[in-house]
């Protein structure tokens, strides 16, 4: 099975020790992005996987694109062009205090001036056989937004199974308003089979009305993920949901397949590092769909996938298929020998 991710590649700088960019004087460098997140997990599982977009023509783009093949992650999709890439500051959370991201220079990287014509998408999709979308790249640019509607188009045409996630970030849309991105969402939607993101995407973002009967969460989800999922016809729609594990953070999974919805039982979540976690849980789900398990087994080991990469420093990840099975089974132990 072959998984092709269209998305942006990102430079990460990060202050070590958990200080804040005043305190320090020398940062961690990485390249990450949400598709190059996922397909590294996937990688990690055993899968063949490429990522499909635009570096700056220079020792950064080069640099960025060693990293994605360390990662496992093929590169030959990847064009060059320009000089810019995107890159952001990320200050991690300690204890009380939340994480804070810091984007610079994202509209003028290579990728977010790329173009149709940057792309040879018939060959993206005869080369895979999932692609996956974010959803970045739909309020990112007009270049990008038309590159992700053509891919799509063309993917959901050639029978290819298509993965979006609504990854909406307000900060890049702040020149149009509420009508225009429900129109963008509406457009892609009816071209994807596996669809990531929470109850605030239907409800804020494409205006799925909550029942008014219904106060629980869960409850108001598998009403309104139905609504979605027979409006578009989207076969699969997966996610997290945040929230208390007695005095810890805690994070449940859920998936709706078609008329079965599943949510896992809530896991304590140790953070060390936030970022990528969700992209962590969208490769569980992929890779649960991709060997046929059951609607049970694929959530609990996407929601271990995601709990676990919170462990860990860096967006893109790393945990390998082994390690995610035992502890959603709960038999990972404190050291492996």
């Amino acid at each position: 099975m072959k998984i092709l991710a269209f998305g942006e590649v990102m430079m990460r700088l990060t202050p070590p020790h958990y200080k804040l960019i005043e305190q320090t004087d020398t940062l961690d460098l990485a390249f990450n992005g949400s598709g190059v997140n996922m397909l590294s997990s996937l990688a990690h599982f055993g899968y063949d996987t490429t990522i499909l977009t635009t570096l700056p023509a220079n020792q950064v783009g080069r640099a960025a694109a060693g990293t994605v093949r360390k990662l496992g992650i093929k590169d030959e999709l990847i064009g060059y062009r320009g000089d810019h890439i995107g890159l952001y500051f990320l200050e991690m959370g300690f204890g009380n205090r939340p994480a804070e991201v810091t984007y610079l220079n994202r509209l003028a990287s290579s990728f977010g001036e790329s173009t149709l014509s940057d792309y040879d998408l018939d060959q993206a999709v005869a080369s895979a056989d999932i692609i996956h979308i974010c959803g970045i790249a739909l309020m990112l640019a007009e270049g990008t937004r038309e590159v992700a509607f053509a891919l799509a188009e063309k993917a959901h045409k050639a029978g290819k199974f298509v993965c979006f996630d609504f990854n909406y970030r307000p900060s890049l849309n702040k020149e149009n308003g509420h009508e225009w991105v429900k129109d963008q969402f509406h457009r892609m939607l009816p071209n994807c089979d596996l669809v990531i993101g929470g109850i605030r995407d239907l409800t804020e973002l494409i205006d799925l009305p909550v029942p008014a009967n219904l106060t629980d969460e869960v409850e108001i989800l598998r009403a309104v993920s139905q609504v979605f999922s027979e409006k578009f016809d989207v076969a699969y729609f997966a996610g997290t949901i945040r929230g208390q594990v007695g005095e810890q953070r805690g994070i449940r999974g859920f998936l709706r397949h078609q008329a079965e919805f599943f949510v896992s039982r809530p896991f304590a979540v140790e953070i060390y590092d936030r970022i990528g976690t969700g992209d962590a849980y969208a490769a569980g789900i992929l890779a649960g769909i991709i060997e046929k398990w059951t609607v049970e087994k694929t959530v609990d080991f996407a929601t271990s996938n995601g709990v676990l990469t919170h462990t860990t420093f860096g967006d893109s990840p790393l945990i390998r298929k082994e390690i995610v099975e035992a502890f959603s089974r709960g038999e990972l132990g404190d050291v492996i020998r």
